[in-house]
């Protein structure tokens, strides 16, 4: 990457203070910086590392006059840095806007423009890319689906027959979307299988990560609502609903039929039982195992579940165990 500061002010919309004509060849921590990097700090408690850092320039929250080092001040430097990596993000990522050779595209599907699509993709009849979409190599995309404009999915993601995914999505590596939900019917000791023929229907703006397993629905649909972030390893099970801007952090498993609500936030190892309702903002601990349906608002812990509150103090009790015991025994 190669910016002057003029150009790095333009992106992230702050004021210079020190030369705009000065140029920066990367970005860093404000600890590992080198000469030629641009970096930032978050607040107060880092402005001494401003007069220590190899940094040519910083993101700062208000001037200082300590350094003279080239700075560009704005009212939320994380945010602003924020800005400037996605552009970074952008360039080292950049694909070519072409479709190799070895692709397998159906003839009844429609293709937007400005598309990569990498080695060995295939597409499926009837399926329509969005614009500026780009697939990586060895994805595997089945028939009736629907890939929204400035989507990126990574290598070896499988999205299976008849998924509907919004704009500005972006899917990682070995991602599987759309296998069949783990439905059987128990008929005289046997399973007998409850084919699943619903889809699943993804929102604008979601983040799904590596190695992430998204069922279709028995009927109906599987929602993942915009703005939802789940990250690596997550289990979404069939007819489940999730509800805008949640987030599922790693190894989340979310069971059959289950209702999350709008601004939950899952920590990581969490479960929940199939056909409960989770209301909107809720905050789940982490390894939490959710037996029950929980008010909007709930903020729990533990297995089972109940309010963190309560939870601290068993813990604490816990730990205390060896000695009541001791107690309780000795005359």
């Amino acid at each position: 990457m190669e910016f002057t500061i003029k150009q790095i002010n333009e992106i992230i919309g702050g004021k210079v203070l020190g030369d705009k004509d000065l140029i920066i060849t990367g970005v860093s921590s404000i600890e590992n910086s080198d000469e030629g990097d641009i970096s930032f700090i978050k607040n107060e408690k880092f402005v001494s590392k401003v007069l220590e850092t190899k940094a040519s320039a910083v993101v700062a929250h208000r001037p200082i006059e300590e350094t003279k080092k080239t700075l560009i001040i704005v009212d939320n430097p994380f945010l602003a840095f924020i800005k400037l990596l996605k552009v970074v993000s952008d360039i080292k990522q950049q694909q070519p806007r072409t479709i190799h050779p070895s692709a397998t595209i159906s003839k009844d599907s429609s293709i937007g423009s400005d598309v990569s699509i990498g080695a060995n993709v295939v597409i499926g009849e009837n399926t329509q890319i969005g614009n500026n979409v780009t697939i990586y190599p060895n994805t595997f995309i089945g028939t009736n689906c629907k890939i929204g404009d400035d989507s990126t999915i990574y290598p070896n993601v499988t999205i299976r027959e008849e998924v509907t995914i919004g704009n500005r999505v972006a899917i990682q590596s070995g991602t599987n979307i759309g296998d069949d939900g783990f439905g059987y019917l128990q008929i005289k000791g046997k399973h007998v299988k409850i084919p699943q023929v619903g889809t699943i229907e993804i929102g604008d703006d979601v983040a799904i990560g590596s190695n992430v397993t998204i069922a279709r629905s028995a009927l109906d649909k599987t929602v993942i609502s915009s703005g939802v972030k789940i990250d690596n390893h997550s289990h979404i099970a069939h007819n489940v609903f999730i509800g805008e801007d949640t987030m599922l952090i790693a190894y989340a498993k979310i069971s059959g039929g289950t209702k999350i609500g709008k601004n939950v936030m899952i920590a990581a190892n969490a479960s929940f039982i199939d056909n409960i309702e989770i209301g909107d903002n809720c905050i789940i601990g982490a390894a939490s195992d959710v037996y029950k349906s929980l008010e909007a608002g709930s903020v729990v812990w533990g297995s089972p579940a109940k309010p963190h509150t309560l939870e601290k103090r068993i813990q604490v009790l816990i730990k205390k165990l060896p000695e009541i015991y001791r107690k309780t025994k000795d005359p």
